[in-house]
Order: C-alpha cells, then sequence, then structure tokens
C-alpha cells in the first residue's frame, strides 16, 4: 500500500512540476506532446483551478469563444448546481472533463488532424454494490507544435 501511495504521490510532483511554467500567467499559445499526457496535465490545472494556464492549450480558432471566458474559469466550471445533477459532483466540471476521469485512448476523429481523446472513470457504490463506469470525450487538435483542445 505504501508503495501505491508513494508513485501516486510522484506521478502527481512529476505532472505538478512540468507544469510549473504553464501555472504562470502567460497568454502564450501551449501544446501537450500526447493526448495521454494532455489529460494528466489538464486534471492537474483543473484541480488546482488554474484557469489562465488552461486556456493557453486551447485552439479558439473558428469557435467564436473568447479567450476570457477560459481565463475567467467561466468555460471550465460551474459553480450553480442544475436541477438534475450527479451526487458526485460532476457537474461542476463543464470543460474538458472531470478530474475523476483518466485517459483511455485516443483515436482519429475523421476530420483531418483532429483527434478523439476518451476518458473513463470507475464510481465504487459501496460493499455489495457493482462498481459504475463512465465515458467521457473530448476532442484535441494534432499539429507540428504537439496538441491543442478543441472547444466543441
Amino acid at each position: 500500500m505504501r508503495a501505491v501511495i508513494l508513485s501516486v504521490l510522484f506521478v502527481c510532483a512529476a505532472a505538478l512540476a512540468g507544469c510549473e511554467d504553464d501555472m504562470a500567467a502567460n497568454d502564450d499559445p501551449a501544446w501537450f506532446e500526447s493526448p495521454r499526457q494532455a489529460v494528466e496535465a489538464i486534471t492537474v490545472m483543473l484541480e488546482a483551478r488554474g484557469w489562465p494556464a488552461l486556456a493557453r492549450y486551447y485552439d479558439l480558432e473558428g469557435s467564436g469563444i473568447e479567450r476570457a471566458q477560459l481565463v475567467s474559469g467561466e468555460f471550465f466550471y460551474r459553480t450553480e448546481r442544475p436541477e438534475a445533477a450527479h451526487p458526485g459532483g460532476f457537474w461542476r466540471y463543464k470543460h474538458p472533463f472531470h478530474p475523476a476521469f483518466h485517459y483511455a485512448w485516443s483515436e482519429p476523429a475523421g476530420e483531418s488532424g483532429i483527434v478523439k481523446v476518451t476518458l473513463e472513470v470507475e464510481i465504487d457504490q459501496g460493499e455489495g454494490s457493482p462498481v459504475q463506469r463512465g465515458m467521457a470525450e473530448f476532442r484535441m487538435r494534432e499539429s507540428e507544435h504537439g496538441y491543442q483542445i478543441l472547444p466543441n
């Protein structure tokens, strides 16, 4: 058990170290090395509510979405509970995913340079209940620089 905890702490520390420069206030665009690395780094930024850093990784071209919506956090995080809300708080995160989700796989999405990233989550309902599994997905654009998140 101790080894597992130490492994988790190491992964979190490595992810945070990789995002340290990205968490600084900066408007320059940024790219991820791979969809798998993107999910790990995005999770860290979502948990830290690092909206300005996360906004740098979005390709907003042609979306009609203003970067200010991302920087403020309103694009990513909801504060008012909707009528039909999951009790686990999944409703709080609007885009790209709730931090409880983990990378499952990625594949071409049909359009040139567009990749669909699929995520999964397991929810333990307690003793005697089956584990619930959920899936989510978001899209990224691959370029010569790396991968950026698409807002829709």
